[in-house]
């Protein structure tokens, strides 16, 4: 394919495109840009989906949504010769990206709200009944969301350890009370509140992460939340400090909660909204 690319590359093409501030005339050229190197985009969604041969990925699909990146992006793409280089890495990554995504899909079918792990003390014993039941399959999908809902209290210690007590040892808030030095109304006051606002992000992760605007933001939360990649794997993968992945792990965690009190039905038209 790399004989291809240095073939077909129209330099004046790719300079009209990236530098005009024309939105009608970018537009046009757009569509001059998808005759002339649609193939070789095409060629590079193909040559990625081979790694993953078991994975359904829409190539048409993917090829419109590279240029459609090219349109949004071009003043980023710097200098015309790269033009072609861009959308062939770009072409590949949302193929990467489509890819992770089906198959994260078929591990998380079940949602995990919180207050599934708050009970009584028959209640418990009754879910441990139902858990032993679960075919395997199932229980990992559970277990994914679980990690997916304590990754969301990662900075919150206290709320944290009331979960892992609730989960992990069916406590119920008098007993989870007695574990951490506080009141039973106290516990149960905290566990309404974490379930007020986490259930509406559990319900809502993807497309939370989706509307990020900041690519680095969304290459981070999808990492974290979705691959659940450790900080250093995250700062490893993406070239960047570790303290810039907990810090913004730390603030949009901080901004989800706040969209999911703000409007717990949908909090990603409250995202949207401090996004804009």
């Amino acid at each position: 394919m790399g004989c291809i690319v240095k073939k077909v590359n129209d330099i004046r093409l790719n300079r009209q495109f990236v530098e005009t501030d024309d939105e009608e005339e970018a537009d046009q050229l757009l569509s001059s840009l998808v005759k002339v190197y649609r193939k070789i985009v095409f060629d590079a969604v193909e040559s990625q989906k081979r790694n993953q041969p078991d994975t359904v990925v829409d190539t048409d699909a993917i090829t419109n949504d590279t240029f459609l990146k090219a349109l949004e992006k071009r003043k980023h793409i710097g200098e015309p010769e790269k033009l072609v280089g861009w959308l062939v890495t770009a072409a590949k990554n949302l193929t990467i990206d489509k890819i992770r995504r089906a198959d994260t899909q078929t591990r998380r079918l079940p949602t995990t709200p919180l207050d599934r792990f708050f009970v009584s003390e028959r209640e418990a014993l009754y879910d441990a009944l139902i858990r032993a039941e679960t075919d395997i399959a199932r229980t990992e999908a559970y277990r994914y969301r679980e990690e997916q809902l304590l990754r969301l209290l990662t900075y919150m210690d206290k709320d944290r350890e009331i979960v892992v007590l609730a989960r992990d040892e069916r406590l119920n808030p008098a007993q989870i009370a007695e574990r951490v030095g506080s009141t039973a109304k106290a516990v149960q006051k905290r566990q309404e509140r974490l379930i007020k606002w986490t259930n509406p992000v559990m319900q809502h992760l993807d497309a939370l992460i989706d509307c990020l605007l900041d690519e680095k933001d969304r290459n981070i939360m999808e990492w974290y939340f979705l691959d659940q990649q450790s900080f250093s794997e995250i700062k490893e993968a993406l070239g960047i400090p570790r303290s810039t992945v907990e810090e913004t792990v730390k603030r949009v965690i901080k901004d989800w909660k706040k969209a999911a009190k703000d409007n717990p039905a949908d909090p990603v038209s409250a995202m949207v909204k401090k996004e804009k």
